[in-house]
């Protein structure tokens, strides 16, 4: 794979179709900023406000798992010119309890292969990575054979992604320091990156 040309698509993506692309950086760096300013007061809180807030940080991880899928058809729609609207990419959807429910078993699959030491969990969340994209292509595929042909495509691979994502770290250090304000243009990039990577394999 030609990391440099598809990451040079991609801009060509978040450009062509910004606003779409800014929808989703806005909604996921306030969930994140909504997170780290609740972990922040956790360790000010309370034992019950403690327990309070984690529970409400647990539902926010849940809200990003429950959009995951309709963010990876969106930018799949923006990345392959078949864009129409918001509305039609984040919400036509009749499988939601199958997306959630094969994000629920990917994060817990991830978490038990991270018990077998931190490693195999980090090589099987590449594994894993391809399962949102594949869920938002094709609504007749199973939970079971979406993990699986993620396994597949991503064979031979996990390494590249592994550097795909070091390659942002800049922009990920920038968007720190900014207060998230360069997420507003790194999120789109990233995302898009991502998926044309998924577009090529």
């Amino acid at each position: 794979m030609n990391r440099q040309s598809i990451k040079q698509q991609a801009k060509e993506d978040v450009r062509k179709n910004y606003l779409p692309w800014l929808i989703v950086a806005i909604i996921a760096i306030s969930l994140s900023f909504l997170q780290g300013y609740l972990q922040l007061t956790d360790q000010t809180s309370f034992v019950d406000g403690s327990a309070r807030i984690q529970f409400q940080v647990r539902w926010l991880n849940i809200i990003e798992i429950i959009l995951l899928v309709p963010f990876s058809r969106l930018a799949i729609h923006l990345c392959t010119g078949t864009f129409r609207s918001i509305k039609e990419s984040l919400f036509k959807n009749e499988q939601w309890l199958r997306d959630i429910g094969a994000l629920l078993l990917v994060a817990l699959y991830t978490f038990l292969w991270t018990l077998l030491f931190i490693v195999p969990g980090f090589i099987k969340g590449y594994s894993y990575s391809l399962v949102p994209y594949i869920l938002a292509e094709d609504d007749t595929i199973s939970i079971t054979e979406a993990i699986e042909l993620s396994q597949r495509m991503t064979e031979g691979y996990k390494w590249e992604l592994f550097v795909l994502d070091w390659s942002f770290i800049l922009w990920d250090i920038a968007a720190g320091l900014t207060m998230g304000i360069i997420g507003f243009y790194s999120v789109p990039y990233q995302k898009a990156t991502w998926t044309r990577y998924y577009l090529q394999l």
